[in-house]
């Protein structure tokens, strides 16, 4: 077909290419001068059968020279066919086609762009295959509006609006936002490299997205949420097309499924090829396998750490496979076997180390039990060097794990934290001695706990899910206590309701997002807003512990005004500590500024050091160093040096003097210091 697809997206608006195009295609030869615009009718047979009744009378938007409407026809779908074009030629012979053989199909000459003079609500269902792209290349096309405004109102109220479309992203955008029940189904089109979308859309009351996925149960979406994972799946499918081919530097990730399991993938593959290009040049490949329970270390659940392991195994493209939660994996042998045949289909042209090696870190996958599985969480157990953890992982987010824990004797270890960050959370602990503590994000209690055994303090966890609660009872041991609550609400709404009713010594806000690979906690938990609710229900000492994950690197800057951070090693977590510093206004060269006096910074520095030796006494695992861990925490806003120009909101004064003052004021600190400097060499 090379050859009569439009040049440019505006083409499709073009009455005269529609007629070159079928012109052409007649002039080469071509073997079948119908073309059928995203695939045929058996392409979507089992769908039109869903939502077609025989008795329907259909209007087909755009039917150009595509069989459907006879193919609907003839396979007794439907009989009471409407064909609209606004090319007369060949209307005029698919007219020809079927005055016959098909009486009742109607044919009119229109363009759809325009207001039309059709009565209202008259139709069933409106079918639209490819023609809503054609008519709409991009977003500088306000004839869309006239176009989906009459498909709308010439439907009748419980009537269906099929739309066969690539979904590139201002149409999808411009789908969401209609306020109407929209169905979205994935589809694969045989001997093609074309992925449509089967959407239907109805006028029905109720408004909602639900997005029917390959191999997948349905799913209930927001418009984001759609968003993302119709690009997502766009993105496959165009790394599908090309994938024996290698390219410097190009990465992707694939999911691999399993028919016994439609709810998450049994694999998940990233790969990625090589940036050196005389490694490229090798055409070699390879799969390396992470073993279970090493997922989130720093080699295998990071970006960088990807680029060291694929530095390691010098290869042209190197595919990373990781074994997904929610699934049993029996042996190594068995996971080689399932992988063999995707690794086939990833081998790219002219490999030269055919059959590809597998490798792995160890001989073993480790043991691993699922004990408990819900809708949207899965709790299991995996056995690794003889040790037993217990993790909690939500099926939105497969790449995080959102709790775990060391089990004794079936038991929780309350003395061992595994997650780097979270023992980062507890050195924060450092910055004042706390007696309450609140978590905003408590999931199954695992940090409150510690918290609450070996420090003494009385915690407070607000968590929104009702079915994570149940599970920290159910499984991870957790019991409320006069001193250790778990209560099942939302963190928005709870501070709302606690403002002015009560203080704490320590907030901690540890909120996962509601997908992978977004800034976690979502940004209303980070905004100027929240935060001052937040300071309002901190003491004059107290401290706000934030645990922010942000793969995408959104986050520039809090709005505080003094903070310290730690950036976890192993993990991509980064704690920042908040503190509740008392601004003063002072006025500079006629302008009224918030200082801050660094005395403050040297009380902090002292507290620190002295609960280091207090944190070296605790009776917990030594293998966490928690005493070490305050060593690692770093002022990190504002950035101040002395006699150097730095642009802040709060100055720090020390003495009564700026010391990192604003841009305004640097010409005259310049000045300042080439004066003292003058004086220097005229005393020597």
């Amino acid at each position: 077909m090379q050859g009569v697809l439009p040049t440019q997206c505006r083409d499709f608006m073009n009455k005269q290419y529609w007629q070159r195009f079928f012109k052409k295609i007649k002039k080469e030869g071509q073997q079948n001068e119908f073309f059928e615009w995203y695939g045929n009718y058996d392409s979507y047979n089992h769908l039109f059968k869903k939502y077609i009744k025989v008795e329907d009378n259909v209007f087909h938007a755009g039917c150009g020279k595509s069989l459907l409407s006879e193919q609907l026809y003839d396979n007794g779908i439907c009989k009471n066919i409407t064909n609209v074009d606004y090319e007369k030629i060949s209307l005029d012979q698919m007219r020809k086609r079927s005055e016959n053989k098909r009486p009742e199909m109607i044919f009119q000459c229109m363009s759809l762009t325009e207001e039309i003079n059709i009565q209202s609500e008259q139709f069933d269902v409106i079918l639209d295959k490819g023609t809503l792209d054609a008519i709409f290349p991009d977003e500088e096309t306000p004839q869309v509006n006239t176009y989906l405004a009459n498909m709308l109102r010439i439907l009748k109220k419980n009537g269906k609006f099929i739309i066969i479309s690539l979904l590139q992203e201002h149409i999808l955008k411009t789908l969401l936002q209609l306020q109407v029940n929209i169905q979205i189904y994935e589809c694969i089109i045989e001997k093609s490299k074309l992925y449509p979308f089967f959407i239907v859309i109805d006028k029905s009351e109720q408004k909602s997205i639900q997005f029917y996925q390959l191999q997948k149960e349905v799913q209930i979406l927001s418009i984001k949420q759609a968003q993302e994972i119709i690009k997502k799946i766009q993105l496959q499918n165009h790394f599908v097309t090309s994938i024996h081919k290698l390219r410097q530097s190009q990465s992707f990730t694939l999911d691999i499924w399993d028919n016994n399991n439609k709810q998450t993938p049994r694999y998940k593959l990233d790969i990625y090829d090589n940036d050196d290009s005389k490694i490229l040049l090798q055409k070699t490949c390879g799969c390396f396998i992470v073993p279970q329970g090493r997922e989130q270390s720093f080699l295998f659940g990071t970006e960088q750490g990807h680029k060291e392991l694929i530095k390691q195994m010098k290869m042209s493209r190197c595919v990373i496979a990781r074994m997904n939660p929610g699934h049993k994996f029996n042996n190594m042998k068995q996971v080689q076997q399932e992988l063999s045949e995707p690794m086939k289909q990833l081998i790219p042209k002219g490999c030269t180390n055919i059959p590809c090696p597998f490798l792995t870190d160890g001989d073993e996958i480790g043991e691993k039990n699922i004990i408990f599985e819900a809708d949207d969480c899965i709790v299991e157990e995996l056995n690794i060097d003889d040790i037993t953890y217990r993790r909690l992982i939500i099926k939105s987010a497969l790449d995080l794990i959102q709790s775990e824990a060391k089990i004794i004797n079936n038991k929780v270890d309350n003395s061992y934290l595994d997650f780097e960050a979270y023992v980062a959370i507890v050195a924060g602990l450092a910055f004042n001695k706390a007696k309450e503590v609140l978590i905003l994000g408590g999931g199954v209690g695992l940090l409150s706990r510690f918290i609450n055994e070996h420090f003494g303090v009385k915690v407070t966890n607000i968590e929104l899910s009702e079915d994570i609660v149940n599970v920290a009872k159910t499984f991870f041991d957790f019991q409320n206590t006069d001193s250790e609550t778990l209560v099942c609400c939302d963190a928005l709404d709870y501070v709302d309701q606690t403002l002015e009713c009560h203080q704490y010594d320590t907030i901690i806000v540890d909120i996962n997002a509601s997908q992978a690979n977004q800034l976690s906690p979502p940004k209303q938990f980070l905004s100027a807003e929240f935060l001052n609710k937040l300071k309002t229900l901190l003491t004059p000492q107290g401290i706000i512990i934030i645990n922010v994950l942000d793969s995408q690197k959104q986050l520039t800057q809090l709005p505080w005004d003094l903070y310290y951070s730690r950036k976890c090693e192993n993990e991509i977590n980064e704690i920042f500590y908040l503190i509740n510093a008392q601004k003063e206004k002072k006025e500079l060269d006629g302008k009224e500024i918030d200082v801050i006096d660094k005395g403050l910074l040297d009380t902090i520095t002292q507290q620190l050091k002295e609960s280091r030796g207090n944190f070296s006494k605790g009776k917990w695992d030594n293998s966490m160093n928690l005493a070490n861990e305050i060593d690692n925490i770093k002022l990190k806003y504002p950035v101040f040096k002395t006699q150097a120009f730095q642009t802040q909101q709060a100055l720090l004064i020390q003495d009564g003097e700026v010391i990192n003052n604003r841009k305004d004021f640097y010409q005259e600190d310049l000045k300042k210091v080439q004066k003292k400097k003058h004086n220097r060499r005229r005393k020597n």
